[in-house]
């Protein structure tokens, strides 16, 4: 399982970042200013393979975290480790190349992990299905119940008249029909009449109510049934409404402790201990009752369609195995969790290697010891277990240790590049020793020595700086972590090499792109040296919708879409393009034509290439305009030729002035100040706003003012837009015909420009 995307919400200062998908080589770096939530990401994503928060990563809502992650897979492997997954869900499994699990956290801070995405779509709709099926069964038995209320009803009254008829009669004797019918009707007595009258009212009502109470039989189970889920239902509406009590009583714990307000209760830790295990019992029992109370639900549903008992209890369970289809999203989140990657998050010096260690310790795995993880680290990076150690002959076993360390000295100098002075490079190595008698009870016991040496010192890692000591760390780490077979590993880095020279941060990439492949490594940097330029799919911007405010909201910006982040936030990126890489200096052989800023340059660049210019020109860019004058006096000592190209603002207005009073005094050698025509304040100016909203901000925002005035006014990174411009003009990606007859027509402007220089 390979990650390929994350979506976090509510954790701390993100809200929701959105589906942020991973650079596809394994390596992704996030950017962005302090207290932007760089660190968040990376932590919740620690958090989402552990499971384990605090009340410090809530919101002020006390919106509890949900971490999503999507894993890519090869086709078919969703339906090898899915157990008789059934025909519906089995083809839609085996076409799936990806899952989603998601982890979301409760009340009490426990979570748990489902399936989300297309899969938990399939299994919810069953679920929905499910829950159609029962409150449809709910529907019918509410009728059932209130024919049955009307029946008894009924049946009162029955009894009620027959009452009524008795006391009617005060005790005449009622005689046989047939013996009524034979008497002669002239001699019947006002008494008879009645008593016959009432005798047949009284068959009546008998009959009718045999015939009720035949009914009510019929629907005696109907009726228990219904009684029943009238107790079941009160039963987990009770449960409900306690766990729904005790969730205050967290969230006003979380509350206290997210605003680090002293406890105003007097709730010792072994109170609040019962209120945890409280909660829990209360989920539990919340659940079980559900369960309960759905499955007579089920078997009700039967007993209406006239089955028995048993009967309905079996098909009830043939329809709870139909509808649920043997899974849900939780028994799948957890299977597919078990075989995902971990995630883990490397901590700065926490696997600093020791001067010594016990090689028991080592051997017991006793992780408690100082430096038990570096030591484990390095003997896997020398590929060495207990049984090395047993070798019988001293000779054998030293020799080697000393070849493994000459090994080692030499791999690990393939990523360090640094020199103790000017050629001595540094060496690692250890040493198997053994305590002597001053040491009591561990005399004669085995222990490993671990030195970094240079030619002119041997010390122990102790007394190395904390640079050597942090990358000899980090390189350990990660080299023994690649190493092991069957083992997917994300490495979560923040700011790696924040105590290292800058040559000794780009020896920190290198050990990331030597382990991408077992590996997937995600960092957090502020180091230009830390961002490769050149691989821009890597970054992921990360601000705040308002940095003065640390209560709005974090944003993730993703790779497409770097131009919309702030110049703070892209600062990494920022440092490399203040000298672009594609200058040649300053030439002898053409005119070398300065310019103001490095954003000018880029775009003058692709201008210059749009126009299709093959004239010998060497554009230069000034680190910024007070630099020119400076650029100039070097130049002009050096007898070639120059000139200076402007744009009319204010400042390079000024700036002209100046160079003619300064630098170019000599009569005509102010020609040589090349001013821009008044409708171009800045180098963007040049591309019509239409263009420039297409091709450099890629929006459908409106521009109504020109190009440089709405980049500064919305604080737009300059630079970047505009040699992410002239990357797409060099790649083919974008070309004259793609512009409008405005753009067009200024790019010919500033080709005869230049093309006039001599």
């Amino acid at each position: 399982m390979k990650l390929t995307a994350f979506r976090i919400r509510n954790f701390r200062s993100i809200v929701d970042s959105g589906w942020q998908n991973l650079s596809p080589d394994n390596i992704t770096c996030l950017i962005g200013q302090n207290e932007s939530g760089k660190t968040s990401v990376l932590e919740a994503l620690r958090d989402f393979h552990s499971g384990l928060i605090s009340e410090d990563v809530l919101r002020s809502d006390l919106s509890l975290p949900e971490v999503s992650c999507r894993f890519a897979v090869p086709e078919g492997w969703l339906v090898e480790h899915t157990d008789n997954p059934g025909p519906e869900l089995r083809e839609l499994l085996v076409n799936l190349t990806h899952v989603e699990l998601t982890r979301k956290w409760i009340a009490d801070l426990s979570s748990v992990v489902h399936v989300s995405g297309e899969i938990s779509s399939y299994l919810n709709s069953l679920e929905d299905a499910w829950k159609l099926y029962l409150s449809n069964v709910i529907e019918s038995l509410t009728e059932e119940m209130k024919a049955i209320s009307v029946l008894e009803s009924e049946l009162f009254h029955i009894e009620n008249k027959v009452h009524e008829l008795r006391a009617a009669t005060g005790g005449i004797k009622l005689r046989s029909i047939r013996f009524l019918v034979k008497r002669d009707k002239q001699k019947e007595s006002a008494d008879e009449l009645t008593a016959a009258t009432s005798e047949k009212q009284l068959l009546a009502l008998r009959k009718e109510k045999e015939q009720k109470l035949e009914a009510l039989e019929r629907k005696k189970a109907i009726k228990d049934a219904g009684e029943k889920w009238a107790r079941l239902n009160d039963n987990y509406q009770s449960a409900l409404q306690r766990n729904s009590e005790l969730t205050k009583k967290l969230e006003e714990r979380h509350q206290k402790l997210t605003l680090l307000m002293p406890d105003s209760y007097e709730n010792s830790d072994q109170q609040w201990t019962i209120v945890l295990d409280d909660f829990k019992r209360s989920q539990n029992e919340c659940e079980a009752r559900l369960a309960e109370l759905e499955q007579h639900i089920a078997v009700t549903g039967y007993l209406i369609g006239g089955l028995s008992e048993e009967d309905s209890l079996e098909k009830a369970s043939e329809a709870i195995r139909s509808y649920k289809s043997g899974y849900n999203i939780y028994v799948l989140g957890a299977r597919y969790f078990e075989l995902s990657p971990v995630f883990e998050l490397f901590e700065d010096f926490g696997s600093l290697l020791p001067n010594r260690i016990d090689l028991d310790d080592i051997i017991s795995g006793n992780d408690q010891v100082e430096g038990y993880k570096a030591a484990r680290n390095f003997l896997s990076l020398a590929r060495l277990d207990y049984y090395f150690f047993q070798q019988p002959s001293s000779r054998i076993l030293k020799q080697t240790i000393e070849n493994l360390n000459k090994t080692l000295t030499g791999n690990f100098h393939e990523f360090w590049q640094q020199k103790i002075g000017r050629s001595n490079k540094i060496h690692i190595q250890f040493e198997l020793e053994h305590y002597n008698s001053s040491f009591g009870q561990k005399a004669g016991k085995p222990y490993l020595e671990f030195w970094i040496k240079d030619e002119g010192e041997r010390l122990y890692p102790k007394q190395r700086s904390r640079g050597v000591r942090w990358f000899l760390s980090f390189y350990m780490e990660l080299k023994a972590s690649a190493n092991l077979k069957d083992n997917q590993l994300i490495l979560l880095v923040d700011e790696p090499g924040v105590s290292l020279h800058a040559r000794a941060q780009e020896d920190v990439l290198k050990v990331f792109e030597d382990i991408r492949d077992r590996i997937q490594i995600i960092y957090t940097t502020h180091s230009p040296h830390l961002v490769e330029v050149t691989k821009l799919h890597r970054v992921l911007a990360v601000q705040r919708d308002d940095m003065d405010n640390l209560r709005s909201a974090t944003r993730i910006i993703d790779p497409l879409k770097l131009s919309t982040a702030t110049s703070d936030t892209l600062t990494p990126l920022q440092s490399f393009m203040g000298i672009p890489f594609t200058t040649e200096g300053i030439s002898g052989k053409k005119l070398n034509l300065i310019v103001s800023d490095s954003g000018t340059f880029y775009l003058l660049s692709a201008v210059l290439i749009l126009g299709g210019y093959r004239g010998k020109v060497n554009m230069i860019p000034s680190v910024n305009l007070s630099t020119i004058p400076v650029l100039c006096n070097i130049i002009m000592g050096w007898g070639m030729d120059f000139a200076v190209l402007l744009f009319n603002n204010t400042e390079e207005n000024r700036l002209a002035e100046e160079l003619k009073l300064t630098i170019f005094r000599t009569e005509g050698s102010h020609e040589l100040i090349i001013k821009m025509p008044p409708e171009y304040q800045n180098a963007e100016d040049l591309i019509s706003t239409l263009d420039f909203k297409h091709h450099f901000l890629e929006t459908r925002e409106g521009i109504t003012v020109p190009n440089s005035v709405f980049v500064k006014e919305n604080a737009i990174a300059r630079n970047f837009i505009l040699s992410t411009f002239l990357s797409k003009v060099k790649a083919g990606t974008v070309s004259l015909e793609d512009l409008d007859e405005e753009s067009s027509a200024n790019i010919k402007t500033v080709i005869e420009i230049i093309s006039a220089l001599k």
